[in-house]
């Protein structure tokens, strides 16, 4: 199960037509934690051992919205409060890694970077404790003016000092920042948890202005990370899935192994 798929990218409209869909072609999903409430948790964990497909990622998605960075505390305590209940659901559901952001926008609080290091060795601490590694999304320069690039939170990762904490990247965030996105996969591979794959305007892979042959073709070489689809369906979500998929499987037919 070498592919994954974001959960709202997958088509079906349950959580186990969804499970049903990947494990037919042998997959993976990344759970997203928009708030996941204790029912909705129990609801996960009686339907999982039903299926072979496996939750290897856990998205703490309200980062989207919340501030982990911000000059007020209360934001700042719900951002990371939102970021600890994520590290225990992906413990409580098996799941390898739970993916952050540092924030999206401008910080606001006095400096940023030094209270950034601090949170991650807190969720450090606790992802030792829950076996779960926190990985921190590189965004781009549209998205924020804190550390937007691949390169800058590699730094950050390393600051941090901590075995669960560690870098993740993103194909779409990559190329908006004018990167060649293949060259920069295969300079930090080794460093990524977790490599999203998303084309252009958040599309699939394949419908946008991004060469995958390319980097797919560093992912089968060198990459040990996990890879996921993780795209915004539009109005027919299957062939979306489809055509991601397809773009994949032609790819792995022409690049030597």
């Amino acid at each position: 199960m070498g592919l994954g798929c974001v959960e709202f990218a997958v088509p079906g409209d349950t959580l186990e037509d969804k499970l049903r869909v990947l494990e037919s072609h042998e997959m993976w999903l990344e759970l997203v934690n928009k708030d996941i409430s204790k029912k909705r948790l129990r609801y996960i964990l009686e339907i999982l051992p039903s299926f072979s497909t496996s939750i290897r990622s856990v998205q703490a998605y309200l980062l989207h919205d919340l501030r982990m960075l911000s000059a007020a505390n209360r934001d700042r305590e719900v951002a990371v409060r939102h970021v600890e209940e994520t590290i225990k659901i992906a413990s409580k559901v098996g799941a390898q890694n739970v993916v952050t952001v540092a924030t999206y926008g401008k910080p606001t609080i006095n400096n940023p970077r030094e209270k950034c290091v601090e949170i991650f060795k807190r969720f450090g601490r606790l992802g030792t404790e829950s076996n779960v590694v926190i990985s921190i999304e590189a965004l781009d320069r549209e998205r924020t003016a804190f550390l937007p690039s691949v390169s800058q939170v590699c730094e950050l990762v390393r600051d941090v000092g901590s075995d669960h904490v560690r870098l993740m990247a993103d194909t779409a965030h990559i190329h908006a920042n004018g990167e060649n996105v293949a060259e920069t996969v295969r300079e930090y591979a080794t460093e990524i948890m977790e490599l999203h794959l998303r084309d252009t305007n958040s599309r699939p892979p394949g419908q946008g202005a991004i060469d995958f042959t390319s980097v797919l073709k560093v992912i089968r070489e060198m990459f040990k990370g996990l890879t996921c689809l993780e795209y915004r369906p539009g109005l027919h979500p299957h062939a979306d899935f489809v055509n991601a998929l397809e773009v994949n499987k032609i790819r792995r037919d022409l690049t030597p192994s």
